[in-house]
């Protein structure tokens, strides 16, 4: 299910020396200082990866890792980016895009659901479940996905949550990180 991109990366290294240099010479910040170790290193566990309902995710993890690959093996997107485009600080911003990516795959294949109460104008306390995103802007973990379980007193039974409406609450999050990111970086294909 997880294929490595070990093979496709080691001739990227040359290249990504080559744009460290580049974004040293002209002044601008370089990305991630060790890509190489961060792309190869998800940091799953063995349980997610054997978990068949995530191949989907797995895929796109592997497709938008095998495309950032290909956009920094490539001298012609690089000479376009910078020439025709606005420079080296494009390229930065590119890379960091594609950094963000796939932090945000990363993320729905293993995200993490808290639970908070909150109370109502009448004093009603109730369960949400929250999960996190990565901001476009900074690259920073944000909290964007909530979801309403119920009234607390009534939802939990013996002072816990019930495992069957946590994992309701998990599909319903997961779908809605889904259709985030299905509408930042897919949702231009539909259009007519």
């Amino acid at each position: 299910m997880v294929v490595s991109s070990g093979l496709v990366i080691k001739s990227s290294i040359v290249l990504f020396k080559t744009v460290q240099a580049f974004f040293f010479f002209f002044g601008v910040p370089a990305p991630e200082d060790n890509l190489k170790a961060w792309l190869d290193d998800d940091g799953f566990k063995k349980s997610i990866i054997t978990n068949q309902s995530k191949s989907h995710l797995f895929d796109e993890l592997n497709f938008v890792k095998n495309e950032f690959i290909d956009f920094l093996d490539s001298n012609d997107k690089m000479a376009e980016v910078t020439s025709k485009m606005g420079g080296a600080g494009l390229v930065n911003q590119y890379i960091q895009a594609y950094i963000i990516r796939i932090k945000k795959v990363r993320m729905m294949i293993d995200f993490k659901v808290y639970l908070n109460t909150s109370k109502n104008a009448y004093g009603t306390k109730y369960l949400i479940a929250k999960s996190c995103w990565i901001s476009n802007s900074n690259g920073k973990v944000i909290k964007k996905f909530s979801r309403i379980i119920g009234q607390d007193d009534i939802v939990r039974v013996k002072g816990k949550v019930p495992s069957k409406l946590l994992d309701d609450v998990e599909k319903e999050l997961e779908k809605a990180m889904w259709d985030e990111y299905y509408t930042e970086y897919y949702s231009f294909i539909n259009l007519k």
